[in-house]
């Protein structure tokens, strides 16, 4: 498999990370089915931010293993999704976009890799359930809030990890009994074990900012039970 680096944008977190996830999904190049997509993805939008079960999965540390996800979450600018939703997408992006995507589907917010079959779902300020003040801070503080996930020529934005959690605990808190819930409740403590004891790198304080109370409740509830995992085991 490659190895693939998140380059930090500040000095705070800066690591290696090594390309683990859906080794049976990768093709003749040792390149993963989702990498691919990402990889042709990052050809058409340059700062479009990775998000959701595949951005925990860059993330999640072995032994810990990420969730089975079968499509790509990424945001979108708002002037990149507004194109992408009147179909009105600059003539040179359209043509690559044409190249390497089936038809876009504006109604459901996605598009389809040819040559892999995934799916890529686009999110913006105008996208539900995730709380629209927190899409709008990444895009507004890009730097501060991405690292760089870099693969071959092509990089991609990566939201953080406090940054990551800090969405999923949005639509956990929202119904946490739903199987969407019960999956983003998985990929919180999977995070959290990943980088348990590790503030430097998964701070469980900067989440508590970005989160209401109802969503601070149910996080610490998740790390109790974290932390009686981890010191059990």
């Amino acid at each position: 498999m490659i190895q693939q680096t998140i380059v930090s944008c500040d000095d705070i977190q800066c690591f290696m990370v090594t390309e683990h996830f859906f080794e049976y999904f990768s093709d003749e190049s040792g390149v993963t089915m989702f990498d691919r997509a990402i990889l042709d993805l990052a050809r058409v939008y340059d700062d479009a931010v990775l998000v959701g079960a595949i951005a925990v999965s860059k993330y999640v540390q072995p032994p810990i293993e990420p969730r089975v996800t079968f499509d790509i979450d990424v945001i979108l600018g708002e002037k990149d999704f507004e194109d992408f939703l009147n179909d009105e997408i600059p003539e040179g992006k359209s043509q690559v976009l044409d190249t390497y995507f089936a038809t876009s589907d504006s109604v459901s917010h996605s598009i389809k890799h040819r040559k892999t079959g995934i799916y890529v779902d686009f999110l913006s300020v105008q996208s539900e359930p995730v709380r629209k003040k927190l899409i709008r801070y990444i895009l507004d503080h890009t730097d501060e809030t991405t690292n760089l996930l870099a693969m071959n020529e092509h990089r991609i934005f990566i939201v953080k990890p406090e940054l990551l959690v800090a969405m999923k605990l949005n639509r956990y808190a929202k119904k946490p009994d739903s199987e969407k819930g019960l999956a983003d409740r998985l990929d919180i403590v999977k995070l959290l074990k990943s980088y348990h004891g590790q503030s430097e790198l998964l701070d469980p304080d900067k989440i508590r900012a970005f989160s209401n109370r109802r969503e601070i409740k149910h996080l610490e509830a998740i790390l109790e039970g974290v932390n009686c995992e981890i010191c059990a085991a």
